[in-house]
């Protein structure tokens, strides 16, 4: 097994067909394909110095069975690509990887002082080598959830087994108040990129204090350009008189497969909630589909569509137990801090 650790963007490109390759043979998410992660460091994580990119790249006979997206952040922290981003992070693989020796590999040849990743999943490559790892120094810990529906083909809410009566006439309810809405699923091979209502929703969005003033910067608009080019993301679209009142940019992993990932919504009532269901509506009236609604347990999410939730973990890998003593003391105050929030909030 030969290692290869990719540290600038040249190398990182030229590796689009191999990638390309590997990724259709590993049991991975969208958030694992090269686009994704070349794009991200492009437009976003190259434009601060003090990150480093960091690929490990793993070649058995010649042929690259392994590669590891990661980075070195500022504060030295080996991290996947774009991890606060990427609802779901792993690592590609075609074979079992021993990490214990990847793991050493990396500690010899680059600069870190631990290992952050974050929003894994049980059923992952790096979930199972990280618990299999034989370190006193890690921490795994529960972080946030995301939620999965599976809809049959037929007619939207009806074609939702688990759904009650007093779910679908909410749903019922949400589609007939807004029937008069202009629907529409954007692709690129119809449509431009449509930047100027994106703009415009997201300066809404601010403007209401439903967003910070960072919300989707230049940078990150540039990547989901790019993605939406590359066919990866379509763009749900709701509009009145020409208006556009919600656009939800929706990844899409395969034609009966889709993740929800960044909402755009101006001050109207439900319109969010709305333009989901008729998503899923259109989607559904097709073929059986399976909607991921994304990170959080979110009241909208479970109130109105009832999915089914999952837990997201983060794996952290420390240099000594001084290190890991610290971060467990600040995970403990930070979870007390917002206990105590919650009760004040009340």
């Amino acid at each position: 097994m030969k290692i290869n650790i990719i540290t600038n963007i040249e190398a990182f490109k030229a590796l689009k067909e191999d990638w390309d390759i590997l990724f259709s043979k590993s049991n991975c998410t969208v958030f694992q394909s090269f686009d994704f992660n070349y794009y991200s460091w492009k437009h976003e994580l190259i434009s601060d110095n003090r990150n480093q990119l960091a690929i490990a790249v793993i070649t058995i006979n010649e042929s690259i069975v392994a590669i590891f997206p990661f980075y070195i952040d500022s504060n030295k922290q080996l991290r996947f690509i774009n991890d606060v981003h990427f609802d779901f992070c792993d690592f590609l693989t075609k074979e079992t990887i021993n990490f214990s020796v990847v793991y050493s590999y990396l500690k010899q040849e680059i600069d870190f002082k631990s290992i952050r990743l974050i929003n894994v999943t049980q059923e992952t490559n790096i979930y199972k080598a990280i618990n299999e790892l034989n370190t006193k120094h890690k921490v795994i810990l529960s972080i946030s959830e995301y939620s999965l529906l599976h809809v049959g083909k037929g007619i939207f809410p009806y074609n939702v087994p688990h759904y009650r009566s007093h779910q679908k006439n909410r749903i019922n309810k949400a589609k007939k108040k807004y029937k008069e809405r202009q629907c529409q699923i954007v692709s690129h091979e119809q449509h431009s990129f449509p930047k100027k209502d994106i703009l415009i929703l997201k300066e809404r969005m601010i403007s209401l204090g439903i967003r910070k003033d960072n919300f989707l910067t230049n940078e990150r608009l540039l990547l989901i350009e790019d993605l939406y080019n590359s066919g990866i993301i379509i763009i749900n679209v709701i509009k009145k008189e020409g208006q556009v009142n919600c656009a939800n940019l929706i990844i899409k992993k395969s034609p009966s497969e889709f993740i929800f990932w960044i909402d755009l919504f101006d001050g109207t009532q439900m319109i969010n909630i709305v333009s989901y269901i008729n998503f899923i509506e259109t989607i559904s009236s097709q073929r059986p589909v399976d909607i991921n609604f994304g990170r959080g347990r979110y009241f909208y999410k479970y109130s109105n569509f009832a999915p089914k939730f999952h837990v997201l973990y983060g794996m952290y890998i420390f240099s000594n137990i001084w290190q890991k003593l610290r971060f467990i003391i600040f995970e403990e105050l930070k979870g007390f801090a917002k206990l105590v929030y919650r009760k004040l909030k009340k």
